[in-house]
């Protein structure tokens, strides 16, 4: 004779949002449905998660997904400048007159003196160091450099005239430009005078891998101008064309050509001491020549107004 029981149901919760009703003999199965199911999905997570992280392993690995990732420039950029040093062949443009006539200043205290300006500016020629670094998985081509100016003036005259004779030549300045041509395209430099010749890109190819570092020498010259400006690089990457502007530091290149006249011009005697000069002797030694021609230009068209 069998016992009668109640009917007992329990509520059982089978999914967010969802109750079920089951008897009571009922719930050890709903039990093992559950835990069934619950393996079932965090089976098939594991599964998409795997399938997820292949995905972005693989397409981390393509260049193309690699680079358009990338943070900064295609070319990390380093600008050396021998701005205001005596260590160097050069010449530069300051306001006012540091020495009185008569009087003299040795070496070091003329280069101490300019370390404390800001206001000195290369004259005739800068020379600049710029070092490359790739910064992309694809390799980056350098198709050409080109000047982009800022400014551009005739040098005012007035000022001080500082010239610093050659010590030897440069052999890292490989590429020139001249900064009087009406459009500058960079040339080949002759290390031993400093003479430009042809174009440096008909003759040059530049590649740039990722992590590779090059370095390009560069000279910029002016009699004509007083002129600021950046280099901008013609850049190829993956058969996409593309440009990247090179400044120095946080100012643009600045070289100052010949004025017309100065207020004081030193130079420096072969015992390294530094005293008032005339200024077309001191020109004749920046730049020979072309300074000459270019000073006469000046003079007979301010004699012609």
């Amino acid at each position: 004779m069998g016992e009668n029981r109640p009917d007992v149901r329990q509520q059982v919760r089978s999914g967010r949002g969802s109750v079920n009703t089951v008897a009571a003999g009922d719930v050890d199965t709903v039990q093992v449905t559950n835990h069934y199911h619950r393996a079932k999905w965090t089976g098939a997570i594991t599964c998409a998660s795997a399938v997820a992280f292949g995905v972005v392993y693989y397409l981390a690995g393509d260049p193309d997904v690699r680079d358009a990732l990338a943070s900064g420039p295609p070319l990390s950029v380093t600008v050396q400048t021998d701005d205001s040093t005596l260590d160097h062949n050069g010449a530069w443009f300051f306001p006012g007159r540091p020495l009185s006539a008569g009087q003299t200043l040795p070496a070091d205290q003329v280069a101490a003196i300019m370390s404390k300006r800001s206001d000195e500016v290369d004259t005739y020629g800068t020379t600049t160091l710029v070092t490359l670094e790739g910064n992309r998985h694809h390799t980056v081509d350098i198709t050409g450099i080109h000047i982009k100016v800022r400014s551009k003036a005739i040098p005012a005259p007035g000022g001080t005239l500082l010239v610093y004779p050659s010590q030897g030549e440069d052999t890292n300045i490989r590429i020139g430009f001249n900064l009087d041509e009406a459009v500058p395209v960079p040339r080949n430099v002759d290390p031993s005078d400093k003479g430009f010749g042809s174009r440096y890109f008909d003759g040059h190819s530049v590649s740039v891998k990722k992590g590779e570092i090059v370095n390009f020498g560069f000279s910029f010259q002016t009699v004509t101008w007083d002129i600021t400006y950046d280099l901008v690089l013609d850049e190829v990457i993956d058969g996409k064309r593309t440009t990247q502007t090179v400044t120095n530091g946080s100012r643009p290149f600045h070289t100052r050509g010949i004025a017309k006249a100065y207020d004081q011009a030193l130079d420096t005697d072969y015992q390294g001491t530094f005293s008032v000069t005339d200024s077309a002797d001191a020109t004749a030694q920046i730049c020979g020549t072309p300074c000459k021609v270019w000073l006469d230009q000046v003079s007979a068209s301010a004699t012609a107004k």
